[in-house]
């Protein structure tokens, strides 16, 4: 499974728009605020909500960044100690 970074988006799909999952954020100075995570139904279920979340924690402990979980989702995933590091 293959996650590509678009334009504030991490997707898995052949492109932004032609999607199987996509995480949509909005970079604030030091910080990156996850706003949306969508799966489309047909692909719920197989772990891709999960993967882009793990590419976007790889990517700001890269850039020495923090992120905040405006999308509920990304919220519960960085209560999980492992995160800590890059929980805003």
């Amino acid at each position: 499974m293959e996650v590509k970074k678009g334009q504030n988006c991490y997707y898995i799909g052949e492109d932004e728009n032609n999607y199987k999952g996509i995480l949509t954020y909005v970079e604030l100075g030091d910080v990156i605020d996850a706003q949306h995570t969508v799966v489309k139904p047909e692909y719920e279920g197989q772990g891709i909500a999960g993967e882009l979340v793990k590419e976007l924690v790889k990517d700001a402990r890269e850039e020495g960044k923090r992120i905040k979980g405006s999308c509920s989702y990304v919220a519960r995933k960085l209560e999980n100690d492992e995160y800590s590091d890059v929980r805003a």
